[in-house]
């Protein structure tokens, strides 16, 4: 759920009417810190804010991960989560500036931008 959410977030924060162009990194770099606290991955003992109230959808995936998971397979989740959020990130540049890619460039992100390849590392 999660997945579909955080798209979602970041189209609603890159309108093309939107001066902050830096809203994304932000919420990308907060989500992240709270998605590492909640897989076991993080060095800190304090659970990070969320960055939205929908980011708090993790908190209860996190803890089923960390008891069937080991670290190498939360930290392989984990890349492809940011894989993916990389992706939507990417994607998101073209909506606010308007722009149609290139085939290559929207093949280079649209599966990662789908989330294909962090299911396939939560299903592994």
């Amino acid at each position: 759920m999660w997945l579909f959410i955080w798209d979602d977030v970041v189209e609603d924060s890159v309108i093309p009417e939107s001066e902050d162009d830096k809203k994304v990194d932000w919420l990308q770099d907060s989500a992240l810190k709270y998605v590492e606290f909640h897989l076991g991955l993080s060095d800190s003992a304090v659970e990070p804010p969320p960055p939205t109230k929908y980011c708090t959808i993790f908190k209860h995936a996190g803890a089923p991960l960390r008891a069937d998971s080991s670290r190498r397979e939360r930290q392989m989740f984990h890349d492809k989560l940011k894989q993916f959020m990389d992706d939507v990130k990417l994607e998101s540049v073209y909506v606010r500036n308007k722009q149609l890619p290139t085939i290559e460039e929207y093949w280079g992100y649209r599966l990662g931008g789908s989330s294909v390849y962090a299911y396939c590392a939560i299903g592994e």
